[in-house]
This record gives C-alpha cells, sequence and structure tokens, in this order.
C-alpha cells in the first residue's frame, strides 16, 4: 500500500514540529467551539421547531438561537482554516489523498455548508419572536440540519481515511465505495455529533443567561432556553461518553495498548476523561438551580477543559495509526522564521479582537422593558456581578 503513499514535503518545516502540533490542537478547538453550536445547535432548533413550535418560549428562544447562527458559522469556518493549514503541512501526504479518494464528495463541503448557510437567514426571516412554528420553518430546519450533518459524515469519513491508508487500493480502484470500511467510522461519528449538541446546549444556556441579566422583556424565554440547554448538555454529554468507549473499542487492542499511557496527549485526554464526568455532574447541579450563574460558568469551563483533552487523544490516535508509515518528526527542519511570527501576531491580534467583541457584547447597558438604556447603567468596561 505505500506505493499509494506520496513522500512528505521535501521543503520540510521552519520551527519544531512540536509547536506545529500544538498550534494546530489550539486552533482546532478554537474551530470546534463555533462548529460544535451550528452542529448542535441546528439540532435542538429543529426539535423545538417539530416538537415544541407551539410554545411561545420555544418559539422566542429559537428566534434567538438562529440570530447567533450566521456569527458562529462565520467564525467557525475562519477558525477552521489554520487547523486546515496545519493538518496539510503535518500530514500532507496523508491527508490530501484521503481528499483524492473522497473525490466529489469532499468538494461537495463547500455547497452543502453555503446552502445551509442560506438556510439559516431563511429560519432568521422566518422566526420572528411571538410567531408559532410554520410549515416552512419545520422543513427549513430539517433540510439545513440535514446538511449540516452530512458535512460532518464527510469530515470525518475524510479523517477515517486519513488515519487508514490500507483502505485506499480499494477505493482508487473501485473496489469500495468512498465511505471509509472501518468499524471506527460510526461510532466516532455519532460520538462528534452527541459531543456538539453538548457543547451547543451549553451554549444554548449561555445565551438564556444572558437575556436574563441584559434583556428583562426576554427573562422568561432566557430562562427557559437556560433549562433546555442543560437538559440537551447533560443528556449528550452521557451518551457522548458511552459512545466514546465504544469508538475507544473498536479502535482494536494493538492500537488501544499503544493508546494507553502514551506521553503527554495521552494525559490530556485522561483529564478530559475525569472533567467530562465533573461537567455532568455539575450540570446536573445546574439544572437543580438554573439561577445559579457559578454552576452554569463552572459546567461550561470543565467542558472546554474536556474539549481540549479529546482533541489530544484525536492526535495521538492518528499518530498511532500512521506511526507504521510516516512521523511528523520526520520532517525536515529548515530554519524560516519570518513567516511563522507573522502568523502569531496576527493570530493573537484576531484572538484579542474577538475577546473584546465579546466582551463588549456581553457588558453592554441593560436594556428596559420600554427599550431605554438606565441613567445608571454601566459603561462598557464595567462587569456584572450576576452574569
Amino acid at each position: 500500500m505505500t506505493e499509494l503513499i506520496p513522500p512528505a514535503d521535501p521543503l520540510g518545516i521552519p520551527t519544531p514540529v512540536i509547536v506545529f502540533q500544538f498550534l494546530a490542537l489550539l486552533t482546532f478547538v478554537l474551530h470546534l467551539i463555533f462548529m460544535n453550536y451550528i452542529l448542535g445547535g441546528m439540532l435542538i432548533v429543529t426539535i423545538n421547531e417539530w416538537f415544541f413550535g407551539k410554545n411561545p418560549q420555544a418559539g422566542e428562544a429559537n428566534a434567538l438561537l438562529v440570530r447567533v447562527m450566521p456569527v458562529a458559522l462565520s467564525m467557525a469556518i475562519t477558525m477552521g482554516v489554520a487547523p486546515l493549514l496545519f493538518v496539510q503541512v503535518l500530514y500532507g501526504n496523508f491527508f490530501y489523498t484521503a481528499n483524492i479518494m473522497m473525490g466529489g464528495f469532499w468538494l461537495l463541503i463547500v455547497g452543502l455548508v453555503i446552502v445551509g448557510f442560506y438556510l439559516i437567514y431563511v429560519l432568521i426571516a422566518q422566526r420572528t419572536e411571538g410567531r408559532s412554528a410554520t410549515p416552512l420553518t419545520r422543513l427549513v430546519s430539517l433540510v439545513a440540519l440535514a446538511l449540516f450533518l452530512t458535512v460532518a459524515f464527510l469530515y470525518t469519513n475524510n479523517a477515517v481515511l486519513t488515519e487508514n491508508p490500507d483502505y485506499w487500493k480499494a477505493i482508487y480502484t473501485g473496489e469500495r465505495f468512498a465511505a471509509a470500511p472501518d468499524p471506527t467510522l460510526w461510532p466516532r461519528y455519532l460520538h462528534n455529533v452527541l459531543g456538539a449538541v453538548a457543547v451547543a446546549g451549553l451554549w444554548c444556556a449561555a445565551i438564556g443567561r444572558y437575556q436574563v441579566v441584559r434583556h428583562p422583556a426576554r427573562a422568561e424565554a432566557g430562562r427557559w432556553l437556560v433549562k433546555n440547554g442543560l437538559h440537551w448538555a447533560a443528556m449528550a454529554t452521557a451518551f457522548a461518553m458511552i459512545l466514546g468507549g465504544i469508538y475507544l473499542y473498536t479502535l482494536g487492542m494493538d492500537r488501544i495498548k499503544a493508546f494507553m499511557g502514551n506521553g503527554i496527549l495521552f494525559v490530556g485526554w485522561s483529564i478530559s476523561v475525569m472533567t467530562a464526568i465533573l461537567s455532568l455532574v455539575c450540570i446536573a447541579m445546574a439544572m437543580m438551580k438554573p439561577d445559579n450563574a457559578k454552576l452554569l460558568w463552572g459546567s461550561i469551563g470543565l467542558s472546554a477543559v474536556t474539549l481540549a483533552g479529546m482533541v489530544m487523544g484525536r492526535e495521538l490516535v492518528r499518530m498511532i495509526s500512521l506511526q507504521k508509515y510516516y512521523t511528523p518528526q520526520s520532517l525536515a527542519i529548515r530554519p524560516g522564521d519570518t513567516s511563522f511570527y507573522l502568523f502569531l501576531v496576527t493570530f493573537v491580534l484576531g484572538l484579542g479582537v474577538l475577546y473584546y467583541m465579546l466582551r463588549l457584547v456581553w457588558t453592554m447597558p441593560q436594556a428596559t422593558p420600554g427599550g431605554a438604556v438606565p441613567s445608571g447603567a454601566a459603561d462598557p468596561g464595567d462587569s456584572d456581578a450576576n452574569a
């Protein structure tokens, strides 16, 4: 099978491999924060439309959720550029070949995301506050969900093909379809989807909390959104842990043995398993006390650590799967720091701008039911003690 594996880039890389690996992990986590809201959030919106469409609070909550999605999808796409580039640098000979094996299905991702983007705007136009669900909003939400689920499957399939060059020849010769004939494919995909729903549930709870604190006129819808989001986060986290165990089992004993105790990446993954359990406990406590902001932010913090650890485990699985063919450490290092430092400067500036915008939104003066800003409202630099 090695005849189908292209040689690694002879130009090498400008800095040590560990720097690229760290940045690949960091930027991928940032991408997942926004991407998970789109995938999991659309599932939550669709369920609300179909089963709670006549509930006025659910309707107002859905109107709030879909208004966040264009920004979140834009951020997911923007944040996805850097990890994609790092993967191309570290595993380009495997990643590009997997793309070719998928052919038109890989190119289809762009079109699916564009159509999904437009459908979100259709939902925003149709799903205004105070309106019940209509056949159009139900259909649009369902189609958008199907598109994003398809994109998630194509990315998962690409990841499996990247890690398993043994399947390439059969796919290339037409003996097998482009879907990877691997036992890890479906458990991995479903684990990814449920993880996205868990993160999206916490997004929903945070959006609801923001409405309670900053928009008293939407306080009831905000409280409903907090409770609904926490329920989704709890259920999805529990089932994602089960599917994560199934996915680990389908890796096979050889890879499991190589995975266990394998360096700092395994340590990060192990910590994420513990924080996943703690986050589930914290979410359950927040469900019992939905007005307790500390429990909500604690759940979000623990889930963020879990997400980072799971990404580390994902990277370790990829390294173990490819180690008999290639290791990133074999890349030649040819010092040339100008482009690298330019990336770091723009990356840090971009994160700074993102933080400033989020803080500006969160610390906006509270709105009164009449729409006026209270004369004693805090300026944007002040923080709300109840937030």
